[in-house]
C-alpha cells in the first residue's frame, strides 16, 4: 500500500466511524477507480455497502476482496454476515468456518456460527461454538447468556439456570439477562408458582426505578373515533403469537372500533409477517430502533393501550414499557404467566390459566375471558386426521410434538412407567432440534436409566407445517409434558383427532392444555396427578373402539367450540378494549 492510499483509506476510515458512509464510500470508490483489485478498498466498500442496505452488491464486492486476501479472516466473516443477512445461509456458514480456521480466537465468528446453527436445530454444535466463545472470554455476561439459550433449546434447564445466574452477577444491570433467567425459569420441574412469582416481582423492583414518560393526552370519552390499540412483538412472523394474533388482526380490521398499530420488533419476512402487516390498520418496523424512538412514534400514534406480546421471551420490550408510553398497558399471547412489572396493568387470561385465588401470583390486574385467552384457527392444509393407527399397526402409540426443553427428567420418568406398564407401545418425539445428537442422546439416555429401550422411541426434528401435522396421523394419544404444557401444538393435536392428556400444576405454564381442552368439551384426558395421568393413557389405548370414534368426531367437536369460534372471540377482545379503555 502507497503512502497515498494508506492516507486515503484512514481518511476514509475516519468518516466511516463518524457514521459519514457516502463519504466514506466516495474515497474508497476512488481509490478502486485506479486500484480494482486493492482488498481493503474492497472490503470497506463492501461494509459501507452493507450499511447502507445493498448486501446483494456488498456480498459481492467482500467476496472478491476474499478471493484477493483468502488468509483475512475478517474479510470472511463478513462475508459470512452479510450472506447470513441475504438468507443465503449455508454459504455463511462456509464463510464462519474459514474466518474461524483462520483465526480460532476470532469471538464474533464463534457467535455469528453459533447462532445459525441454532436456527437450523443443530443445537449440540452450536452450544459448542457458544461454549468456545465465553472461553475466550470468560467474564463476558452476553457470551454465558447466548450458552445459557442453547442449553435450555437442547434441554438442560440447570445449565442454562446456571449460566444465567452467573450473567446476572456479571451484569446486574443487563435486563437480558435477568429476562432469560425468569423465562428458563418457567422450565425447572418442581419450581413452584410461589417462587415463581417471587422471582418476577424483584425482577420488577429493578424497574419500578424507571423515569415514567410524560402522561399521554386524555382523550374525551364521548370521541367518536376508534380506540387506537397498539401490539408490540418480535413475533408477528411464523410463531404461537403471529399464528394467533393473525385472525384477530382481520376481524378487528372489519369491526371499525379499533385501530390496530403492530409494531414489529423483528428483521424477518415470512407469510404470517405480511398476513399481518395487510390487516394490521398500521405498521410500524422497529427491529434495531431504541426505546426512545419507539416511545415517540407510540406517542405520536396516539396509542391508548399497548399489548405487550412477549413477556420475558427473547427480544422483549419490557424496559421500554417500565416507562409507560402508552395510558394502558396489557400482557397478553406471548409469556407463561406474571412480568412481575407495575407499569403493566393487566395480563390477559382465563378462568382456567389464572382460576379464582391465584391473583396473589401476578403483579398485573387480571383479565379474564369468558372462554379461552387465545382462539385458534386451524390450517386450511391440514390433512385428515386418518384411520387410529393402533388398529392397523396392533400397538398403541404414543406422542409428544413439543419443544425439547420441555421434556425434562421428570416428564421422562413418567413417561417411562408409561411405556413400562404397556410393553409393547411406541413413542414418537418430533420437534426442531429433537434428532439433534446431543438432544437425541440426553432424551433416549434418560428413558433408558428409566427401563426403557431406546428402540421404542422414535425422535423427529423439524419438517414442513403439513408434515408435522400428517405426524399425527401415526400417534393414537398424545402426551403433555409437564410442568411446561404444550399450547399450539395441543389445539394441533386434537384437530387432527388425537386426544391429549394433561397434568396441570399452578403455574401460568403448566396449564394451557387445561385451558385449550376444557374450551373445547375435552376434560376427560386431564389428569389430577402422576397416577391419574397413567391411567388415563392407558385407558384410551385399551379401548380402541371407544379411541377410533373419539377420534373420527374430535375435529367437528372442536370445531363447533369456543376454542375455534374466532368471531366470539373477538367480541370477547373487543369488549375488554372498551372496559379498560382510558376514555371509559
Amino acid at each position: 500500500m502507497s503512502d497515498t492510499t494508506d492516507t486515503a483509506i484512514q481518511s476514509g476510515l475516519a468518516l466511516h466511524q463518524q457514521g459519514k458512509l457516502a463519504e466514506a464510500r466516495e474515497i474508497y470508490e476512488g481509490i478502486l477507480r485506479t486500484q480494482p483489485d486493492h482488498p481493503e478498498a474492497l472490503h470497506l466498500v463492501g461494509l459501507v455497502l452493507h450499511q447502507q442496505g445493498e448486501n446483494a452488491r456488498a456480498a459481492e464486492v467482500l467476496r472478491r476482496a476474499a478471493e484477493l486476501q483468502p488468509g483475512n479472516a475478517a474479510y470472511h466473516y463478513n462475508v459470512g454476515v452479510v450472506l447470513q443477512k441475504l438468507g443465503q445461509d449455508p454459504e455463511a456458514e462456509i464463510a464462519y468456518r474459514q474466518a474461524i480456521a483462520l483465526d480460532p480466537a476470532m469471538i464474533s465468528a464463534w457467535v455469528n456460527l453459533g447462532n445459525l446453527l441454532v436456527d437450523w436445530g443443530h443445537f449440540g454444535e452450536a452450544r459448542d461454538c457458544h461454549r468456545n466463545a465465553l472461553r475466550l472470554d470468560v467474564n463476558s455476561a452476553e457470551h454465558h447468556v447466548r450458552l445459557a439459550r442453547t442449553l435450555r433449546l437442547i434441554g438442560d434447564i440447570d445449565g442454562a439456570v446456571s449460566h444465567l445466574g452467573v450473567a446476572v452477577a456479571l451484569d446486574p444491570a443487563d435486563d437480558k439477562a435477568h429476562s432469560a433467567l425468569l423465562f428458563t425459569s418457567q422450565y425447572e420441574p418442581g419450581l413452584d408458582a410461589t417462587e415463581l412469582t417471587r422471582r418476577h416481582v424483584a425482577w420488577g423492583a429493578r424497574l419500578a426505578r424507571a423515569t415514567p414518560l410524560p402522561p399521554a393526552p386524555a382523550r374525551a370519552a364521548a370521541d367518536p373515533a376508534p380506540i387506537t390499540v397498539g401490539f408490540i412483538s418480535a413475533d408477528f412472523g411464523n410463531h404461537p403469537v403471529g399464528i394467533f394474533v393473525a385472525p384477530l388482526l382481520e376481524r378487528l380490521q372489519k369491526r371499525g372500533e379499533i385501530r390496530t398499530i403492530c409494531y414489529n420488533d423483528a428483521d424477518k419476512e415470512d407469510e404470517f409477517i405480511r398476513r399481518n402487516r395487510r390487516t394490521a390498520s398500521e405498521w410500524r418496523d422497529i427491529a434495531n430502533t431504541d426505546d426512545d424512538t419507539v416511545a415517540a412514534r407510540m406517542r405520536e400514534d396516539g396509542v391508548e393501550i399497548l399489548f405487550e406480546l412477549a413477556g420475558h421471551t427473547e427480544q422483549n420490550r419490557l424496559p421500554l414499557l417500565a416507562r409507560r408510553p402508552a395510558p394502558v398497558q396489557v400482557s397478553w399471547a406471548g409469556y407463561v404467566g406474571t412480568t412481575g412489572l407495575e407499569a403493566i396493568d393487566y395480563l390477559l387470561s382465563d378462568a382456567w390459566q389464572s382460576p379464582d385465588g391465584s391473583e396473589g401470583h401476578y403483579t398485573e390486574t387480571l383479565l379474564r375471558f369468558p372462554y379461552d385467552y387465545i382462539g385458534y384457527e386451524p390450517p386450511l392444509y391440514a390433512p385428515d386426521p386418518g384411520p387410529l393407527p393402533l388398529l392397523e399397526t396392533g400397538y398403541p402409540t404414543f406422542g409428544c410434538l413439543n419443544n425439547p426443553a420441555k421434556i425434562n427428567p421428570l416428564t421422562i420418568r413418567l413417561w417411562s412407567r408409561l411405556l413400562r406398564e404397556i410393553p409393547a407401545a411406541r413413542l414418537i418425539l418430533k420437534y426442531k432440534g429433537m434428532d439433534d445428537p446431543v438432544v437425541r442422546h440426553r432424551i433416549l439416555g434418560g428413558f433408558a436409566a428409566n427401563g426403557v429401550d431406546p428402540n421404542r422411541i422414535e425422535v423427529m426434528g423439524q419438517t414442513s407445517h403439513v408434515e408435522h401435522l400428517r405426524t399425527f396421523r401415526r400417534i393414537d394419544v398424545a402426551l403433555d409434558p409437564f410442568p411446561y404444557s404444550g399450547g399450539l401444538s395441543t389445539c394441533e393435536a386434537i384437530w387432527m383427532g388425537v386426544p391429549v392428556v394433561t397434568c396441570p400444576g399452578e403455574a401460568f405454564a403448566s396449564r394451557h392444555s387445561l385451558s385449550h381442552l376444557s374450551n373445547a368439551g375435552i376434560t376427560d384426558t386431564i389428569a389430577r396427578d402422576g397416577n391419574d395421568y397413567i391411567r388415563i393413557a392407558t385407558h384410551l389405548v385399551t379401548h380402541p373402539k371407544d379411541l377410533a370414534a373419539r377420534r373420527e368426531g374430535l375435529r367437528e367437536q372442536v370445531n363447533a367450540s369456543p376454542l375455534c369460534d374466532l368471531d366470539a372471540f373477538a367480541d370477547d377482545f373487543v369488549r375488554a378494549i372498551q372496559a379498560i379503555s382510558p376514555r371509559a
